[in-house]
């Protein structure tokens, strides 16, 4: 298989036969997120069954090769298709168990690879380029295109109409990733949910910097454990109107880069190289609290924080009338692990 044309994108996110590996990468980490998503849906059909979707870190993978396949070829409990999630950071490397895997697919299951930006002789990446079994999904920043169909379909679920005036100011305030871009537009259309239509003004002030500033501000909170602000902060975002999940995908987010991060600091990197290459950049007023998260954080905590965070989602979807509550109560429970951590090494 080559390179996915981003035409062809929406088709090979469907699972079919003949394609059983997806690696969806790229600097977007919110689009490879949401991408993700949408393949692990389509191959479950959204079930609420947890043993149909398996949650793997590459390391895992490194250290005992077989895991994967045993993994895929596992028959399932009570049966059905299955959705592997390998989620690829660190430099040791996985391709040898995937291109097994590939000699030898599983009849039911299928395997979403997500990582970060890939060079183009990364092997990973060449081997899901060129296997008729596979496929390469690439995640970059959204163009003008792709914006208009977010926000289309954002407006569609809404039944909201706006204005070109109005969309063109969209367009500047958001774009560098793709589930903040979405979250953006989810909470626009709950502000001008009664209005029928979005103005202009109705971005500027639900879309304005400042409430992007306060869900950084409790980001960084619970990020370095500081649950008494994170907490007085997100209280602030949700009586202003900022939807819960609107947090908790910035949350999510950020322990992305952070699990990305902190291979590389473990890997010999210093925290001030590995902020000053982020891509999309660290605002700069931010960059000393993030330099501190990527020392907090061991790798290991990361993954369960991330664990957590996922099962959180779930639950606030299943059970819309309390998702505030739900999501507060999870995400201040990371901000007590992240505070436990201060004070120890880890490194």
């Amino acid at each position: 298989m080559v390179q996915v044309r981003p035409a062809e994108i929406d088709r090979f996110l469907k699972p079919a036969p003949a394609i059983r590996v997806a690696l969806v990468y790229g600097p977007d980490d919110g689009l490879v997120a949401e991408r993700v998503t949408t393949f692990v849906a389509n191959v479950t059909g959204a079930s609420e069954d947890p043993f149909s979707v398996v949650r793997l870190e590459s390391n895992e993978i490194a250290d005992d090769p077989a895991r994967l396949a045993d993994e895929a070829h596992a028959v399932p409990m009570f049966g059905g298709p299955r959705a592997i999630i390998v989620r690829v950071s660190g430099n040791r490397a996985i391709d040898s168990a995937v291109a097994a895997l590939l000699e030898a697919p599983p009849a039911d299951s299928w395997i979403v690879l997500a990582a970060g930006e890939l060079r183009r002789d990364a092997p990973l990446r060449k081997l899901c380029e060129r296997h008729p079994g596979a496929a390469a999904i690439a995640c970059y920043a959204d163009q003008a295109r792709d914006l208009d169909r977010v926000i289309d379909e954002e407006l569609a679920a809404a039944k909201l109409t706006i204005s070109g005036e109005a969309r063109a100011l969209l367009h500047g305030l958001i774009g560098a990733n793709r589930l903040a871009s979405r979250s953006e537009v989810q909470k626009l259309c709950l502000y001008a949910a009664d209005a029928g239509s979005i103005d202009a003004d109705d971005v500027r002030v639900a879309v304005g910097d400042a409430s992007a500033f306060a869900v950084d501000e409790a980001v960084d909170a619970l990020a370095l454990g500081d649950a008494a602000a994170f907490d007085r902060v997100f209280r602030r975002l949700i009586a202003a109107g900022t939807p819960g999940f609107v947090v908790i995908a910035s949350v999510q987010r950020q322990f992305d880069f952070l699990h990305r991060a902190r291979a590389a600091y473990d890997a010999g990197a210093s925290t001030k190289e590995i902020v000053a290459r982020a891509r999309p950049p660290v605002f700069f007023r931010r960059q000393p609290a993030v330099e501190r998260q990527i020392a907090l954080w061991p790798r290991e905590r990361i993954e369960r924080a991330l664990a957590h965070l996922d099962e959180a989602v779930v639950e606030g979807r299943f059970r819309s009338a309390i998702t505030d509550a739900v999501v507060g109560q999870a995400l201040t429970l990371v901000a007590t692990v992240a505070a436990s951590l201060r004070g120890g090494r880890t490194r």
